[in-house]
């Protein structure tokens, strides 16, 4: 007896060993297909708003480390710190503590000289969202299977406004990754023990804190997850490894720590009043705050259907378990897992005073727990398909399942390429069923792409005035850049020869919104006949009259 049943643990050891392998591999080739897909891309989107901003952040910073190394004296002083790392003129552009562009700083070194200066800085988003779907491949695989693994993988590959942020050197990628990471590896610490997963779920807190905001909330729904798994002492372990790592990467904070923790939250509980952001929802425009069910609707409305449709057959899972705390089985607790982390932002954006615009910017990293969802409904998909049928039917099977629930995301994504962050899903009608309901079509410039500019320098003739909206600021960045000719000027001024500006329409007074709806453009930017940026002639300088013409 005690030999079978030493015999049975060995085969389930060797087909847990098997599985590990397989979901590692999967892993690897799921980050690698995504970097393909990324790298030759990077610098199509167009630059977006805020990005022309951290890139001057990022040169600041590259130049303090190379001052350190002659002077680390020098350089380690608190007023030569705040110069490079948090200078007081921008921090209301700038907020957000520095990992994220430390990320940049390092790709732009690397690969700036060969891919481009944009793309350079880009690349740091880009790498690490190959490694979220790896993670998710490889977490999800482990526990439910090599197809939910690749399902959870491709699901958050292919959703087009997770991809598009992929591509554009912001906060959002790296706290989406960060955030994953800290979840998924404190759920691991929890159930198996191990310091190296508790060291890794607190870098990883630590890293989130350290890149925005939103990652000092992370320890709330820790918490929650620590209680329902009856280990509620085990968060404060990680939240003291994350303090220590956020103060270690954050050097503004070096000097003062508790003095720049109490300027973030100042700063960003205040931001409805010192920078109102407007949204258009549902054919209304909001002052910052939207309605309670913004972020659901957005959820349902931005998210492939198909994948919308196995993350809803995948919250099954969650009630394979029995009881509420600490089920046995691996698949409910990572259900629910996924859940809770869905739940916790849906709520976060219904608060009273939450921001909801940029699209679902805000709440990016609830996005991965939506692919885990997916994968464990493929992976269901999978089992049901193994116990009925030989294993070259089932093999059939499941990859005709992968073909109908993420095929059309697929396609999609590419129809939508590089305009990724307009993506509407089929529940709505696509983009220009959206813009008929009045949802926000467009937000950051990456609708200013390489090529439209292109077009604009071919069109506008030398020292044309342009009127430029929602904001001069970002097309001045744009020529010193060297991305756009700095013959041309940019102004507020309607005396302009042209207008060039984006459908952003809860920006727009109402002039330019009378342009936008009823003038033909001269040039635009469209996807799905909805048109997203467009320069007009508002007062275009005529040609010299022929000799001769009594003109």
């Amino acid at each position: 007896m005690n030999r079978f049943r030493r015999a049975g643990l060995e085969r389930n050891a060797a087909g847990h060993g098997a599985a590990r392998n397989s979901s590692l591999l999967a892993a690897i080739l799921t980050a690698g297909f995504c970097l393909a897909l990324l790298v030759p891309e990077l610098d199509r989107p167009g630059v977006t708003w805020d990005e022309p901003e951290y890139f001057q952040s990022v040169e600041r910073i590259q130049a303090w480390v190379s001052a350190a190394v002659q002077d680390p004296k020098g350089m380690l002083e608190a007023d030569r710190i705040q110069a490079a790392w948090d200078p007081p003129e921008h921090r209301y552009h700038n907020p957000h503590p520095p990992v994220y562009k430390e990320g940049m700083a390092i790709t732009e070194a690397i690969a700036g000289d060969s891919l481009g200066r944009v793309a350079g800085y880009r690349l740091s988003s880009a790498i690490m969202f190959a490694v979220l779907v790896a993670l998710l491949t490889w977490t999800v695989g482990r526990v439910a299977g090599l197809a939910a693994g690749i399902g959870a993988g491709l699901s958050i590959a292919f959703m087009p406004r997770v991809f598009g942020h992929a591509h554009v050197a912001a906060t959002d990628m790296p706290l989406t990754l960060f955030w994953a990471l800290c979840v998924l590896g404190f759920a691991s610490y929890l159930r198996n023990g191990g310091g190296v997963r508790l060291a890794v779920a607190g870098i990883a807190l630590g890293l989130a804190m350290g890149t925005k905001f939103t990652g000092w909330l992370l320890p709330a729904p820790l918490l929650v997850w620590a209680i329902l798994e009856r280990r509620g002492f085990a968060s404060f372990a990680v939240i003291g490894i994350g303090l220590f790592v956020a103060w270690l990467l954050v050097p503004p904070a070096w000097h003062d720590p508790l003095g720049a923790v109490a300027e973030l939250f100042e700063e960003s509980l205040g931001r409805d009043e010192t920078i109102p952001i407007f949204t258009i929802y549902a054919g209304r425009i909001y002052e910052y705050v939207a309605p309670w069910h913004q972020a659901i609707v957005m959820t349902l409305i931005t998210v492939p259907a198909g994948i919308a449709c196995l993350a809803f057959i995948g919250c099954a899972d969650a009630a394979r378990g029995r009881g509420i705390l600490r089920p046995v089985d691996e698949r409910a607790a990572l259900a629910r897992l996924a859940l809770l982390q869905v739940g916790f932002f849906l709520v976060l954006m219904a608060l009273p005073r939450s921001p909801n615009h940029d699209g679902v910017r805000l709440f990016l990293p609830m996005f991965p727990f939506v692919a885990i969802l997916a994968g464990l409904a493929l992976g269901r998909f999978d089992a049901a398909l193994q116990a009925r049928f030989d294993s070259r039917s089932a093999l059939l099977g499941i990859l005709l399942a992968g073909a109908v629930y993420l095929g059309p995301a697929w396609w999609q994504m590419r129809q939508a390429s590089p305009y990724y962050l307009s993506y509407y899903n089929e529940l709505i009608g696509g983009l220009r069923g959206a813009e008929a309901a009045g949802m926000e079509v467009t937000y950051w410039y990456d609708a200013i792409t390489p090529e439209f500019i292109a077009e604009i320098e071919g069109t506008l003739p030398m020292g044309s005035t342009v009127l430029a909206f929602p904001t001069v600021k970002y097309f001045v960045e744009l020529q010193q850049l060297g991305l756009l000719r700095d013959d041309l000027e940019f102004s507020s001024d309607l005396s302009s020869d042209y207008l060039l500006m984006i459908a952003r329409k809860a920006t727009l007074p109402p002039p330019l919104l009378e342009v936008y709806e009823t003038v033909q453009p001269i040039l635009a930017v469209e996807l799905d006949g909805v048109e997203l940026a467009g320069l007009y002639a508002l007062n275009e300088p005529q040609p010299p009259a022929e000799p001769g013409t009594g003109e």
